[in-house]
């Protein structure tokens, strides 16, 4: 009966996902047909997320980033899936890889989360990643003031306060 209930949050969750990166996918006038054609043939939880990272990005350096790092999640999610649903691991490893999915889909919407608010800045796209403590934006800018860089500092500490942010600019010439 846990497990069940597990399962059935988990499918909640992906739901969610699905209905979140549909909505970004409407709403966005940028849409990548690339990323259309990709979802298409991939299966279906590997190409919810990655619509939802692939959406109005302007820097196909930040594409093939995003999508390298949507296929990395995607893989650790399955393998961790297959360990709460198999009845080979015990319970507290089961919770271990539950809270550890937890874990994968805050950071992938704190990702996206603060790629849009850095956008609303005025900077055509940026690339956030999230790796434990450490937070590495990369902004498309053809120059980067540190008034600008401490804004984006600002930003992401009022979202992750402990983290420890690191910003860096690329031109936009890739």
């Amino acid at each position: 009966m846990h497990l069940q209930k597990k399962s059935s949050w988990f499918l909640a969750l992906l739901t969610l996902v699905a209905v979140i990166s549909v909505f970004s996918l409407l709403d966005s006038p940028k849409q990548s047909k690339e990323a259309i054609s990709w979802t298409e043939e991939a299966d279906q939880k590997a190409a919810i997320q990655t619509v939802s990272k692939e959406v109005s990005s302007s820097s196909p350096l930040f594409k093939e980033t995003r999508l390298q790092v949507s296929h990395e999640r995607n893989q650790l999610r399955q393998k961790l899936t297959q360990k709460i649903t198999s009845g080979e691991y015990f319970i507290d490893e089961q919770n271990t890889a539950s809270m550890e999915i937890d874990t994968l889909l805050k950071e992938e919407s704190t990702e996206g989360l603060l790629e849009m608010q850095i956008k609303s800045l005025g900077f055509p796209d940026a690339l956030v990643r999230i790796e434990g403590a450490n937070i590495s934006v990369t902004v498309v800018a053809n120059k980067l003031s540190k008034s600008r860089a401490n804004e984006i500092i600002y930003l992401v500490k009022k979202e992750c306060e402990d983290a420890n942010v690191q910003v860096k600019f690329s031109a936009n010439n890739y």
